[in-house]
């Protein structure tokens, strides 16, 4: 499938298929989290990457020959510490297994290296198994760990 994608930028009209995406990025949330509530959360982020844009942030749209989207990517640039943060990415589950996540990752590269990142950074759930070996092939390594306590 890789050979038939394209790469744009994401526009405010974008925003309903981030959305649509917003589960599949909280499927694996620790039991412990409220995922209904992470979920609706993404309904700010996303409006805000796309409206009103923090300075060197990237929403990027793979979409396949027909211009149909497949994924997208949401990317934060730190100019102090020449690194670039993945905050997001995500595939359809139609596109799931076919090149559409390391097509994005390869863009993630070529947008990190196009400002002289020294590295790329990324979070994901410590039992998102799937991804978590898709960003180690991609040679992504173990750094940091994370630990939360919620405040209630």
């Amino acid at each position: 499938m890789t050979q038939h994608l394209s790469l744009r930028e994401a526009t405010p009209a974008d925003l309903p298929f981030m959305l649509s995406l917003a589960p599949r990025l909280t499927v694996t949330a620790p039991a412990w989290r409220d995922r209904d509530a992470l979920t609706a959360d993404y309904e700010d982020l996303f409006t805000g990457a796309l409206h009103e844009p923090e300075e060197g942030s990237a929403v990027l749209i793979a979409q396949d020959g027909e211009g149909r989207p497949l994924g997208f990517t949401l990317l934060y640039w730190n100019p102090k510490e020449r690194s670039a943060f993945v905050k997001d990415l995500a595939v359809t589950g139609e596109a799931e297994g076919q090149g559409v996540g390391t097509f994005l990752m390869e863009a993630i590269v070529a947008w990190a290296r196009a400002r002289g990142a020294a590295e790329i950074m990324l979070k994901t759930s410590w039992d998102n198994t799937r991804a978590r070996a898709f960003y180690e092939r991609a040679g992504f390594r173990e750094d940091h760990v994370a630990l939360v306590r919620r405040l209630e």
